[in-house]
């Protein structure tokens, strides 16, 4: 009866609750996994190869990696418990019927480029060129089964990972899709390595999995913090949280962000990058006696900020804040080891404000100096006590990190992939079978030369957002990004400038 009452409102029925397997072990999510936010991106990446692939061996190694101990909660089923929370449900033992990852595979006697959709890939050229959102390609990505949403696990007995390898004559897709709740880039980095060394037949160098049941980051959120936090900003929380939230929402109704990939070529961007370097060096010194310095991160952040400001009326004053993600991984050696691994949402952030009339007058190497001190600042094992001790009693009140800014500010997300160095990470030679037939230059046998993330669905909330994604082979570098239409196009238009 209430099934068709529910159809009478137009609304699909609620999902009945998974039944419950007495003999799983229980473990939690730990808190900055747990989030409303999280839940809502389910993602999907996809590596391309020049070589065929035994998909088999693919599936049997990262299937084995998640047997193994510690690495088995990423085998578990995600569900949520009577008081709400998270849980990961791990079948002891895995089984053909629960296995520990959800496999599948595809296998076309063609080449790539007479695929309708795979010859439709992104691909380098000399001039900066967008394309469409990896959203358009999610169905060379997503096996007939795999999860779409939260919703999909967490009422399903499917594992937290589902593999799908399509090989064509000339090349492999390999696709690997999660919810965000599982991990961030830095954990899924670390899966990776594991990944290929099992593949490689050495389990035994697989490192320690750290976090199978109590949170390794705890200490930088339960110890009181002895520095305050450096960025500035204010909590932006009751009537202000909800103005802007209501702004914002407004903007992106009238003028909604589109999704795209941008390649900028390898010259565009070393000129790009070499101008406001030497901008920067002319600043004069740090503190160390060195010239100022900008990185690709910085150059990228300015030239946003800048064409984000020329979207605004004339003489607006309207301040831009930028949040960037920040691994604190590498960076928090009393917490983060480097023999082990740390499959979770660690990321922080670090915030850089300017002002409207800053971004569109201040040369493109001074305003990229803004998040290079930023992150020098922000990023010290002091502030992520500082930033987490907040967020944690944030989280615990309101399901979500908090947000800082003003009611009336632009806000804009950035990621940073390049350090992840995902193109050399992924050794999968020994899963070779077929030698590649495309003299790509600088290639390396067994290694992906492109590869794209994104999210199945959008989020409830649509803010400006850029990754960066890092360079290719031949040096060109790619980002991926939601923005309003005029952006791009202030984007792409500045950057033939330099051809």
């Amino acid at each position: 009866m209430s099934s068709y009452v529910w159809q009478l409102l137009g609304y699909p029925p609620p999902r009945a609750p998974p039944t419950l397997v007495p003999t799983d072990e229980v473990v939690p999510l730990h808190p900055f996994d747990d989030t409303k936010t999280l839940s809502e991106y389910t993602l999907v990446w996809t590596f391309r190869f020049d070589e065929v692939l035994d998909a088999d061996k693919l599936g049997q190694s990262l299937s084995q990696l998640f047997q193994m101990e510690g690495w088995r909660k990423l085998g578990g089923r995600l569900r949520k418990a009577p008081n709400g929370k998270t849980e990961v449900h791990i079948p002891t033992p895995f089984t053909e019927a629960r296995p520990s990852i959800l496999f599948s595979k595809e296998s076309h006697q063609m080449r790539m480029c007479d695929h309708p959709e795979a010859s439709k890939l992104p691909e380098a050229s000399n001039e900066p060129k967008t394309f469409p959102s990896p959203r358009n390609y999610i169905s060379l990505a997503l096996g007939p089964d795999a999860p779409r949403t939260f919703e999909d696990f967490i009422h399903s007995d499917h594992p937290q990972f589902s593999l799908h390898v399509v090989t064509f004559e000339d090349g492999t897709l390999v696709s690997v899709n999660f919810n965000h709740m599982t991990t961030d880039l830095g954990g899924f980095a670390a899966v990776i390595d594991a990944w290929k060394l099992v593949l490689a037949g050495r389990p035994e160098a697989v490192p320690k999995f750290e976090g199978f049941r109590d949170d390794p980051m705890a200490p930088l959120y339960t110890g009181e913090p002895t520095e305050k936090i450096r960025h500035g900003l204010p909590h932006l929380n009751g009537f202000g949280l909800i103005s802007w939230a209501m702004r914002q929402m407004l903007e992106f109704r009238f003028y909604p962000a589109e999704s795209r990939t941008l390649c900028i070529p390898a010259k565009i961007a070393d000129a790009l990058l070499k101008e406001a370097k030497d901008q920067a060096a002319s600043e004069g010194t740090d503190s160390q006696g060195k010239p100022m310095f900008a990185s690709e991160h910085d150059v990228i952040i300015a030239l946003i900020n800048r064409f984000i400001a020329e979207g605004f009326p004339s003489g607006s004053q309207r301040n831009i804040v930028t949040l960037m993600a920040v691994d604190p991984r590498p960076r928090a050696k009393s917490v983060f080891r480097d023999d082990a691994a740390y499959v979770q949402n660690a990321a922080l952030g670090a915030f850089v404000q300017c002002s409207a009339p800053e971004a569109l007058t201040l040369p493109t190497g001074k305003l990229a100096l803004r998040s290079r001190e930023a992150l020098s600042t922000q990023s010290s094992e002091g502030q992520f006590n500082a930033l987490l001790w907040m967020a944690h009693d944030h989280i615990k009140k309101t399901g979500n990190t908090p947000l800082f800014g003003d009611s009336s500010m632009a806000f804009v997300v950035v990621s940073n992939w390049s350090k992840a160095a995902l193109m050399d990470r992924m050794d999968f030679s020994p899963a070779v079978v077929k030698q590649a037939k495309n003299e790509r230059s600088a290639r390396k046998p067994g290694h992906p030369v492109y590869f794209q993330s994104q999210s199945i669905d959008e989020g409830s909330f649509s803010t400006s957002i850029v990754v960066i994604m890092g360079r290719d082979r031949d040096r060109n570098l790619w980002l991926f990004g939601d923005f309003q239409s005029h952006v791009w196009s202030k984007f792409t238009d500045y950057l033939r400038t330099y051809l």
